[in-house]
């Protein structure tokens, strides 16, 4: 008996410190020990490069978003690493100004990782931006990410990703609500210190500290890491806004969830060295914390269920295991109320979509799955 107890409280412990209480620990040492960046308005030559595949009902209008940013025309070149597009996709970036706009056309379907390894071949910016397809970049978002690199422990400087919804349904409005959390504990992680990993949609990087990156790993949370290696800093700049629409069928929202987290699982296994906290301190807490433990978090989640259950003959734990089955009736309710209103449903509805993506992602892990290549699903 005692031993299920100490198993339940130990898990429940686990799941409140994953969602909880790690981001007040990061906000509170943020505030007594973190570092400031030192920014300035640097105009360095800057490399955008977009990784596309079937990309041509968005590219022209992406293409066109970036040559209109406010950062001087002659400083910015765009590289885009088309995967095999088969859709019309490399004719369109064709018609572009050549001086300006360049192809890559990468043969094979070899994914997002492996076309941005081959475009920073040629990049000749000092900066390389990364940017997605179907994100909007705001007019002051280059200036706002350049400035950063005025400060020499800056490798990379993300971006500010905000999400707009087009429905007013669980997975649109669930969406956006988690992203808010997120980007809320990224900003004290960036006080901090450094971030772990940054939004794929936008981020700049130091073309001198670029190290390739293995095509079968998420770039976006890799390259924070290789960074940390050199000595750099990853920072959010809040200043850096993009824009990108949530999904809203919760079929596809499970489906991106479990890409990102199986190619996620497979980075943290392959650069567990970063993990060590007697060589990486307090970086190696920050991916316990905010990556591995939430990864994780259904399986603790799992093991709180089972022996709130088998403890239940004590009221305390029958009411704990009541309130455990409350939620995810609520999130289920969230499932099955799709083109309903989310109301108090978005949260509960949400936080069961990404445990149950975590747990499929680690079922597919296992099974020895290793996700490469993408398609648009927008």
């Amino acid at each position: 008996m005692i031993f299920w107890q100490v198993v339940f409280w130990l898990c429940a412990c686990v799941i409140v410190y994953v969602y909880a209480g790690y981001p007040v620990m990061v906000r509170l040492l943020a505030r007594l020990v973190g570092k400031g960046v030192v920014r300035a308005p640097i105009r360095p030559r800057v490399t955008v490069v977009i990784a596309a595949y079937n990309e041509a009902l968005g590219i022209r209008a992406k293409l066109a978003n970036v040559s209109s940013l406010d950062y001087p025309r002659e400083l910015v070149d765009v590289i885009v690493a088309s995967d095999a597009s088969s859709d019309g996709t490399d004719e369109i970036v064709k018609a572009f100004d050549p001086s300006r706009v360049r192809l890559i056309r990468v043969e094979g379907r070899r994914g997002k990782t492996a076309c941005q390894n081959i475009a920073m071949q040629s990049a000749t910016g000092e900066i390389a931006v990364f940017t997605d397809a179907t994100t909007r970049i705001a007019a002051q978002a280059l200036n706002a990410l350049t400035a950063n690199f005025a400060d020499p422990a800056v490798g990379c400087a993300a971006g500010s990703l905000v999400y707009e919804t087009t429905s007013r349904n669980p997975t649109g409005e669930g969406g956006a609500a988690y992203w808010s959390y997120e980007l809320s504990l990224r900003r004290a992680e960036s006080a901090l210190g450094s971030l772990v990993g940054v939004s794929g949609c936008l981020y700049a990087v130091r073309r001198s500290a670029y190290r390739p990156i293995a095509p079968e790993l998420i770039s976006d949370f890799v390259i924070a890491l290789h960074l940390h290696e050199q000595g750099l800093r990853t920072v959010l700049e809040p200043a850096a806004v993009c824009f990108e629409e949530t999904l809203v069928h919760a079929g596809q929202e499970l489906s991106m969830r479990v890409r990102v987290a199986v190619r996620s699982i497979n980075a943290l296994v392959e650069e567990r060295r970063l993990l060590n906290p007697l060589r990486y301190g307090r970086f190696a807490w920050q991916l316990w914390s905010h990556k591995v433990l939430r990864y994780a978090s259904p399986l603790f989640w799992f093991a709180a269920l089972g022996t709130s259950l088998a403890l239940a003959a004590n009221p305390v734990y029958l009411t704990l295991f009541a309130l455990q089955i409350v939620l995810i009736a609520a999130g289920i309710a969230g499932f099955l109320l799709q083109a309903g209103r989310p109301g108090l449903l978005t949260k509960p509805y949400y936080f069961l979509l990404t445990n149950v993506a975590s747990l499929l992602a680690i079922l597919r892990y296992l099974r020895g799955e290793r996700i490469v290549n993408w398609k648009p699903i927008r």
